[in-house]
Parts: C-alpha cells; structure tokens; sequence
C-alpha cells in the first residue's frame, strides 16, 4: 500500500467505534442495527412511505424516495435528518442482504490499522461490505443518472 493510501486508511478509521474488546463491538453494532430497522419499520407504518419488504427490489424504492426526501426537503416531515435516513438505508440493504442470502451474514471485524476500532458487515464468501453509513451523502454520487445504484450494487456483489 502506498503512503497515500495508508494515510487515507487512517484518517477513514480515526472516525470509528472504538470499542474495548469485539464482543462489546457486536453487542453495539448488532443492537444498533435492530434499533435503525425498527425505527424504520415504524416510520413506515406511521407515515406509508415506504413498504419494507426486504425484498431485492425494495432498494430502488427507497433510493427513490431518499431522492423525493432530499428534493423537497422532506426528512424532518418523517421524523429523520438526512444522515438519520441514510444510515437507515444502509442498515437496510445489508438486511435485504441478509434475508436475500442465506449464506450470507453479520460480522463485526475490528480495523486492520487501528487497534480497538471496528465495523459491521455483511459477508458472503469471501466478500466483506461495510454497512454502517454505506451511503451517506447519496445524492453527490456521480454516475447514478437513473438513481438506482443501491439496487445495482446489491446485483454487483450479491446476485
């Protein structure tokens, strides 16, 4: 790795959970992750934004209602900020993973340059994919004309 690259490797970590020992790692990641779902599940069933199914094609349904939300300035008018909601849509597509895979699963992995911080992903096989914060500031992403790139990433890695 170049210097470049490991010094964007540390100022990246620098901004993660530490934790004292993994399994206070997955106790928090874990209950966090239920708590964002949870939170979501009772949005939608307060306000019927969103259906959460679970289901593959649910992520272009809510990547198009992150862009309607952001549009329109709308977050608040569902009980959410803007990085509240993103961080929801990124708990949710490891769910879709999750429920979509069935050799795929949770893992908490703790930072390979910096002792006691870690993250959560999802993992199938060999792959391993950050799911915390995944896609915040979504609507900066370039190449994302059609806005379905959550939908297209779950197919890059998952299908």
């Amino acid at each position: 790795m170049s210097r470049l690259g490991f010094n964007a490797a540390l100022n990246y970590g620098k901004d993660l959970k530490s934790f004292k020992s993994k399994e206070k790692a997955e106790k928090y990641f874990l209950s966090y992750k239920d708590k964002l779902l949870a939170e979501l599940e009772k949005a939608c069933g307060k306000y019927h934004f969103f259906v959460c199914d679970y289901s593959v094609e649910s992520l272009k349904n809510i990547e198009k209602i992150y862009f309607n939300l952001y549009e329109s300035k709308g977050f608040e008018k569902i009980g959410f900020s803007r990085k509240t909601f993103e961080s929801l849509m990124s708990v949710y597509f490891g769910e879709v993973v999750i429920r979509n895979n069935e050799d795929a699963k949770y893992e908490v992995r703790e930072f390979p340059f910096l002792k006691g911080k870690y993250e959560l992903y999802v993992n199938k096989g060999l792959l391993y994919l950050s799911v915390l914060d995944k896609y915040t500031d979504l609507y900066e992403r370039p190449n994302n004309k059609k806005r379905n790139s959550v939908f297209r990433e779950y197919n890059k890695y998952f299908k």
